[in-house]
């Protein structure tokens, strides 16, 4: 060899068919990952959907609070659960809220709550003016009686009587500042849970299983929960303890089809849309802004799932291929 030629370089042997499907380097399966996860926020995707029973029994209970009746909501969730509480309080305030029906809030789960809550509502204040329409207002249409730090308690006071648990309450009212919200034409009149139509409990913790132990059989009760508090939230439905209830990302896919669509209700085909063989017509709010957090995140959670499936096909593939080939 010549002082002055190359170096050989040993030649690299090419990689199997194995090897590769399971040697992908980990920034590609990230950037793979990032895509799928974001693409459907920006794309419209429609999965199609068939609601839940419990989904369109919740949708139907909350139809039928008549205008002008008050219900109590329990808002035990914070930004910890905000990936599937939020769409589902901000589902359940719209139906209310169009509705004409009034609410009494309160909490249980956790001391930030209350303050979420009322920001939520702040937001969809701005968003019913932006449409020109009424403003939900505090005192007349909503009061909040902020947090019990016992759940147990404020839930057997309720079950008791509710004005003496909510004993020196104060929200804001106009012009006066902070005022007992017994005072507030929307409590007038309402000391027993009895006296409420609906109680529902929008959490990601166990106050749901608080409210039941408690309050069930006095008042009817209606949950919206995270995914993984559905299968137990299943049972009280089963058993007809609570009148329905929507669970995760699945529930509040449900709720905001069942709010554009309604039940029984005919589209512009003449097709019905969602039907229900338990209720007659139900209408929704159709053109209104019904979609939210369900329709954004809900395709997502599909492109998601399908992008591990296929992972753990191209992986047992790839192992499969390598110990045929070390045959």
């Amino acid at each position: 060899m010549a002082k002055n030629d190359p170096i050989p370089q040993p030649i690299k042997p090419s990689m199997s068919l194995a090897e590769k499907l399971t040697s992908l380097p980990k920034f590609y399966l990230y950037i793979i990952l990032i895509f799928f996860s974001s693409a459907p926020l920006f794309i419209n995707v429609t999965v199609p959907n068939k609601p839940l029973e419990s989904s369109i029994d919740l949708y139907a209970t909350l139809m039928s609070v008549k205008p002008g009746e008050t219900v109590l909501v329990a808002s035990d969730w914070t930004n910890s659960t905000r990936g599937e509480s939020w769409g589902q309080f901000n589902s359940v305030m719209r139906i209310l809220m169009r509705r004409g029906v009034n609410v009494v809030l309160y909490s249980t789960g956790d001391a930030q709550a209350p303050r979420v809550a009322q920001d939520s509502i702040a937001k969809l204040n701005k968003e019913r003016l932006a449409k020109g329409e009424p403003e939900y207002k505090r005192w007349e249409n909503f009061v909040s009686v902020g947090f019990f730090s016992s759940g147990e308690a404020a839930t057997n006071g309720m079950a008791t009587n509710v004005k003496a648990t909510f004993a020196g309450r104060k929200d804001f009212a106009p012009g006066r500042g902070l005022t007992d919200v017994y005072e507030s034409p929307i409590l007038k009149g309402r000391e027993k849970i009895e006296n409420f139509p609906l109680l529902i409990v929008i959490t990601g913790s166990k106050t749901s299983n608080i409210t039941v132990e408690r309050l069930s059989g006095k008042v009817p009760i209606a949950f919206t929960v995270t995914g993984v508090m559905g299968p137990e939230t299943g049972n009280f439905y089963q058993s007809g303890q609570i009148v329905g209830f929507a669970s995760g990302l699945k529930g509040l896919y449900d709720l905001e089809g069942l709010m554009e669509n309604g039940v029984n209700v005919p589209g512009k085909d003449g097709q019905i849309v969602i039907k229900s063989e338990k209720y007659p017509k139900i209408d929704g709010f159709p053109g209104q802004p019904n979609a939210g957090q369900g329709s954004r995140y809900y395709p997502t959670l599909h492109f998601a799932v399908a992008l591990l499936i296929l992972a753990v096909i191209i992986g047992n593939v790839g192992m499969f291929l390598a110990r045929k080939g070390a045959k």
